[in-house]
Parts: C-alpha cells; structure tokens; sequence
C-alpha cells in the first residue's frame, strides 16, 4: 500500500508533509518580477504571482495614508462614504486632525459628490492649521 501525498507513514505514526514555505518577493518593474518567476520555475519552485498591483498606489488607512499623501503631492480620493454627512463628518476629522496619522495639523480636506457618490479628498496643506487646544485660554 502505497502512502496518500497528503500523509506519509513514518513507523506506526502518520506523519503530515512540511508545509510549504512561502516568500514574498517586490518588484519595482513587472519585467524583473516577470524574470524572478521565470527563474523560480526553471528551479522546480511553485511560483505563483499572489498580489500583482503596484504598491505606489496602494493606500493605506492612518498612518499610512498619511505618509502616501506626503510622497504624492495634490488632491487624492482618500475615502467614499455613503452619504454627504458622513463624507463631510470624515473630511472634518482630517482638517481637524482628529484622525490617526493626521494629528499634525498639516492637511487639507473636502468632501466632493462625484458622479452621484460622495468622496473625501485630501492632500497636505501649505502651513499649519490652527488646531484647538483641550481647555480654555487664560484671559490674563
């Protein structure tokens, strides 16, 4: 009896196979991810593309967007929201820096209906925003 490739007998315990080891690998160019693969599959490896978009686009939420935002100058569609209270309420958190990543005070926010659906837009302000403090200020 042969053994199943999902089990193999090792003496009278089944032992399961080692699971696959898996490497993620980026590329600035699809010609160097597309030769990479190539490689890996004249080895005998099981290459597979798992997320081909390009990461300079990607956006992130937070931090993340922020740091997007800073390296891509000029408006961006940051969020979509179902209806103009709530893109105006998230537009509103971004100015106000309320929102995490946003803190600094450094960014400016809209919110847009395009199309029927309505967005926020953001990008980094030219100067400071006054941001409010958490108590009063002393009249004296």
């Amino acid at each position: 009896m042969e053994p199943s490739p999902a089990s193999v007998a090792c003496g009278s315990v089944k032992c399961l196979p080692m699971a696959k080891t898996v490497i993620r690998v980026m590329f600035d160019d699809a010609t160097a991810a597309e030769g990479f693969l190539e490689r890996c599959r004249g080895e005998g490896l099981d290459a597979v593309v798992e997320d081909a978009r390009p990461i300079g686009t990607v956006k992130r939420n937070g931090p993340g967007l922020a740091s997007w935002l800073k390296a891509h100058p000029g408006w961006h569609v940051v969020a979509e929201s179902v209806n103009r209270r709530a893109a105006w309420a998230a537009a509103w958190k971004i100015r106000h820096g309320e929102r995490r990543g946003f803190e600094d005070g450094l960014w400016d926010a809209q919110a847009q209906n395009r199309d029927g659906r309505w967005v926020v837009i953001a990008r980094r302000a030219s100067k400071r925003r006054n941001i409010p403090g958490e108590g009063m200020d002393p009249l004296f």
